[in-house]
């Protein structure tokens, strides 16, 4: 077929591929079109997002669009869990055998209206069927062959949309397979998302699991919705929580946000961010929640220096983020950070997140998030390299403890190297690199290992950021000194 003119096509493209270290990982859960429930899954880009939890929709907008700015501003794996209903169904098609009795149910995985875009077709031959199913119109997975209703299930065991169960039809053999059947469609399920409250997201967020010293959200949730639960889940799981607010917040009404968790226990384990972002959309633009840039620009942070890395500052520039929906200055972060919400600030051209705060009342212990987030992932990172020995017998000669420390000391000591800890120095001197650890018989005497335990003593010195250079600039007349 000859063609004349302008053909333009669009597409959304899966975003860049980022390298990143588990740390820099992102929890959220909200809203999607489909994909399972239960449990998380680990996605490297937006399209990987889409294959497993569906385009955006009106409804999934929030989760979907911090998930892809998290992926277009640098972050590279993100953890997803699907928030649905208490009501929640899954769609369904029972097939029925030669005698029009039901014989095999054919379940979608997960609950959702898009169960109906899927079909069931059915051909027999002699003692034998063939089944096809269908994704709008698409063939996603085909049985040849099949001799009985428990050969279905079997060969459809691994089927990642579908679940096929036996109903156990008394009809004799073989005519307890499924009838001949058109293709048809499966009835439509529902999320029963008008029924989702921040609540639920927090079980979804639960149920997930491999984000573990990273970073959690909960999209289109605002401060005074779900503050305390996220903060209350950050410390169970040892993550940081990003905050924020409704897009018309006013500068004002975050710090009133901050003062509402001031007293919250958990303090340590979450910050608030503000305002919202400006991002493309086609020829327009959209304006969405700042989590999924915190997240990517602290993914940065972590890949190219570590989890001790204040993510703000130069470093968190945006990359494809257009702009802030209101203006914050200098002035006026400075009197968000007098509150402890974290601008993201516009000076000149560029558009940086301007503060690393915690809610923490400890201002001087775990004032930054930083200091929580090094407490999580050494915490993991001891664990790890500690478990080999879990059984191994605690000689008298005390050789297992000194393989304890030195394993310790191994997680520790490549962190001091890249300035991750503060050494103690007098007179020129270095009394300790920052951090020790200690296994030795004061900790661990007779009382101790006859109860068949270790005990470990760690200390460390995170190095101190740079959060405010002071410059005194002074001018002298012609004939002084400079």
């Amino acid at each position: 077929m000859t063609s004349i003119g302008v053909q333009v096509t669009t597409k959304l493209s899966s975003g860049p591929s980022n390298t990143g270290t588990q740390s820099g990982r992102l929890h959220v859960a909200g809203l999607t079109e489909f994909g399972p429930v239960g449990k998380s899954v680990v996605v490297d880009s937006i399209a990987k997002f889409i294959a497993t939890f569906g385009d955006r929709t009106a409804y999934s907008s929030n989760l979907f669009d911090t998930a892809r700015m998290f992926f277009e501003e640098g972050g590279s794996e993100l953890v997803v869990s699907r928030v649905v209903g208490a009501a929640a169904t899954k769609g369904a098609l029972t097939l029925k055998d030669s005698a029009d009795v039901n014989t095999v149910k054919v379940e979608a995985s997960d609950p959702g209206a898009h169960s109906a875009d899927f079909t069931v077709q059915v051909a027999t031959s002699g003692s034998t069927f063939d089944v096809t199913l269908r994704r709008d119109g698409v063939a996603v997975a085909t049985y040849l062959g099949l001799t009985s209703p428990a050969d279905f299930v079997q060969k459809a065991a691994t089927n990642p949309y579908v679940t096929v169960t036996s109903l156990g039809s008394i009809t004799a053999a073989p005519g307890d397979n499924p009838k001949t059947l058109a293709a048809t469609a499966l009835v439509a399920g529902t999320d029963d998302r008008a029924a989702v409250v921040a609540a639920d997201v927090i079980t979804a967020l639960d149920a997930g699991t491999g984000a573990e010293g990273g970073a959690v959200a909960a999209p289109g949730y605002s401060v005074s919705q779900i503050g305390a639960l996220l903060l209350d889940h950050a410390a169970r799981t040892g993550k940081v929580a990003l905050l924020a607010l409704p897009a018309t917040a006013t500068a004002a009404e975050a710090a009133t946000a901050a003062d509402s968790l001031a007293t919250d226990p958990n303090g340590a384990y979450g910050g608030i961010f503000y305002p919202h972002l400006i991002i493309p959309d086609g020829g327009a633009t959209r304006t969405i929640s700042p989590e999924g840039y915190v997240a990517a620009v602290r993914a940065r942070a972590h890949r190219d220096v570590g989890f001790w890395r204040v993510p703000a500052g130069d470093l968190a520039r945006t990359r494809w983020v257009l702009g802030t929906n209101v203006m914050v200055d200098t002035d006026t972060n400075n009197t968000l950070a007098e509150s402890l919400v974290n601008g993201i600030a516009t000076t000149g051209s560029k558009v940086r997140l301007y503060g690393w705060a915690s809610l923490s009342a400890d201002r001087e212990g775990l004032g930054l998030l930083t200091a929580r987030d090094a407490l999580n992932n050494l915490t993991l990172s001891v664990k790890t390299v500690l478990e080999p020995f879990v059984f191994e017998t605690n000689d008298a000669k005390g050789h297992l403890r000194s393989y304890i420390e030195s394993a310790v000391v191994g997680v520790l000591d490549p962190i001091a190297k890249r300035n991750g800890f503060y050494p103690l120095t007098v007179d020129g001197q270095e009394l300790d690199p920052g951090y020790k650890v200690s296994v030795d018989t004061s900790l661990n005497p007779l009382t101790a290992q006859a109860e068949n335990k270790v005990v470990v003593a760690v200390s460390i010195r995170l190095s101190p950021t740079a959060q405010l250079i002071q410059v005194e600039i002074i001018k002298v007349p012609l004939a002084g000194t400079v």
